[in-house]
């Protein structure tokens, strides 16, 4: 980050190293910025050691001198990490937040740390948790949505980082247009994964002799790869998500109505707009990068 370093004369921090800071973090190393890293879990901090990631003692030593930091933990976490960033950090630095959601409700934070805290979320992931799920290409070609409302200096320190990490296409919205969004391309596909998944092994409950329930194909498995997702990091996003998520689950009910329905009916016409609409869209969002 040659522009940010030239400007502030420091370092950047990484703080969580799980899945998406710890991806940042391995990125970083890749491109040589100079990276400071801590994180609560013991685990993850000598896996990034190992990795040959500098590991800071503590969050404050990892934060005393930086130009950036990057707060990467769960999101019931998010607002009291920054409290503890903001109160090390030098008065200047850009503060930015990866969690999965960004209105103040959802973050709970103190008006005062919000202020200063900007959410820059990666459309990217995976079902599993800590360092070891840690990718340096997790970011590649991805999409970051950044609040709209930082101003010019975190904007591009924002984008700078992000580029850095791999990301292709940076955009701008306010957080409630960012969580808005996130019901429907990321809360409704884990739910719709989680109830296939639920559906199936009922299925296998009742009938544990049955040769196709327990052993589903590419397919199935592909489509219930996220029920494998934790529900401890899950929970407290759809405790805190808006109110498009519910709505968005229930347009998924409606539309599996639809389905059972012409399928019972014999109502090919219905199928025939359901199956090419579905066909159309999927077709139509390939190469858009990585969610």
């Amino acid at each position: 980050m040659v522009a940010m370093t030239a400007r502030h004369g420091a370092e950047v921090a990484v703080i969580g190293l799980g899945v998406i800071g710890g991806s940042a973090a391995l990125r970083m190393r890749d491109r040589g910025t100079a990276l400071r890293t801590f994180s609560a879990s013991a685990a993850d901090r000598a896996g990034a050691s190992a990795a040959g990631i500098a590991v800071a003692p503590s969050l404050d030593e990892a934060v005393s001198d930086v130009g950036l930091v990057l707060i990467a933990v769960p999101l019931d976490k998010t607002s009291s990490v920054a409290e503890q960033v903001l109160g090390c950090a030098p008065p200047k630095a850009t503060i930015l937040h990866a969690a999965s959601l960004q209105r103040t409700e959802a973050l709970r934070g103190m008006p005062e740390v919000m202020a200063r805290l900007i959410g820059t979320h990666p459309l990217a992931g995976s079902h599993r948790s800590s360092f070891t799920a840690a990718r340096a290409d997790l970011f590649h070609d991805a999409t970051v949505c950044i609040e709209r409302r930082a101003d010019a200096r975190q904007r591009e320190d924002a984008e700078m980082f992000w580029s850095l990490a791999g990301a292709r296409r940076i955009e701008y919205a306010t957080a409630s247009e960012h969580d808005d969004a996130m019901a429907w391309v990321s809360h409704l596909p884990q739910l719709a994964s989680t109830a296939l998944a639920a559906a199936l092994a009922a299925r296998r409950a009742q009938t544990p002799n049955d040769f196709v329930a327990p052993r589903p194909g590419p397919g199935g498995r592909d489509a219930t790869r996220l029920a494998m997702s934790a529900l401890d990091i899950w929970q407290p996003i759809l405790e805190r998500a808006p109110a498009a998520t519910s709505h968005a689950l229930r347009t998924l009910e409606e539309h599996v109505h639809r389905l059972r329905v012409a399928l019972e009916n014999e109502d090919w016409t219905t199928l025939h707009e359901l199956w090419e609409g579905a066909g159309r869209w999927r077709s139509g969002i390939e190469g858009e990068g990585s969610t």
